[in-house]
């Protein structure tokens, strides 16, 4: 099983409480990561991001004024799918790592737990619900086909689409583009039973997401993957509103069909 160790960025950049804004953009451009951990005589107190710095007005400003100072923690020891619910749970996108003194050993981000995922199942046969995330968190053109055909290869029907909509809006785009990509793809027919499991794969999906962020639209990639008698559906992307948009979420739903 695959461990964080396994995964995790082993020199993961540092900074002081009392660097200011323009040092922190330095360190972070000069170790080309998009988060920075806090230390303070040998203890991590925060975490600063790209989005951190990016809002922030005054270069001058210490870094203590934009960092986020209730770190959530993983031990080097557990495993990939473990600090993956706990990046879910906590509406994060990445993890300073530890040991079991509680020294920092290293970072561990949702990119580098998806390669842990991948790694993890290549050695046994993909799930529906695993490709539906690999297909949905792809960057390009050329990836989406790469995991459309190794999809395929498994004996699964994919599909993917975007869609980007308002509040009010964004639960019926989020279902009537679904279903019309896995129409259009061949993963369903146009029977009114296989939308309905369509459908109901995207609300569960959805409904995850909401909780998290209610009121808000947004714009993301959905992928739809069905397999014998089941269908998943994955919806990655950004919840947001005029003044700012959120992070990246991930989010899956499964049901019969």
């Amino acid at each position: 099983m695959m461990l964080v160790r396994d995964m995790m960025q082993t020199y993961p950049a540092v900074i002081g409480r009392r660097a200011t804004i323009e040092e922190a953009r330095r360190v972070m451009l000069d170790n080309r990561q998009s988060r920075l951990v806090v230390m303070e005589e040998g203890r991590i107190i925060g975490i600063v991001t790209d989005s951190d710095l990016f809002k922030a007005e005054h270069p001058e400003a210490s870094v203590e004024t934009v960092m986020s100072p209730n770190v959530v923690q993983v031990l080097e020891s557990q495993v990939i799918r473990e600090a993956g619910r706990m990046l879910l749970e906590n509406d994060i996108d990445g993890l300073p790592v530890v040991n079991h003194e509680g020294q920092l050993v290293g970072l561990l981000t949702s990119r580098d737990i998806l390669r842990g995922y991948q790694r993890d199942d290549d050695r046994v046969r993909l799930t529906i619900e695993s490709s539906a995330i690999y297909l949905v968190m792809t960057r390009s053109r050329e990836y989406e086909h790469y995991w459309l055909e190794k999809i395929q290869g498994y004996g699964y029907r994919a599909a993917i689409t975007q869609v980007g909509a308002s509040p009010e809006k964004l639960a019926v785009k989020l279902r009537e583009s679904t279903i019309a990509a896995a129409i259009a793809r061949g993963v369903i027919s146009e029977e009114a039973r296989e939308k309905i499991g369509v459908s109901n794969a995207v609300r569960d999906a959805y409904m995850q997401l909401a909780l998290i962020n209610p009121g808000l639209g947004g714009g993301f990639k959905v992928s739809c993957v069905r397999g014998e008698g089941r269908v998943s559906v994955a919806i990655f992307g950004r919840f947001g509103h005029a003044l700012a948009d959120g992070p990246e979420q991930l989010s899956v739903g499964y049901s019969t069909i």
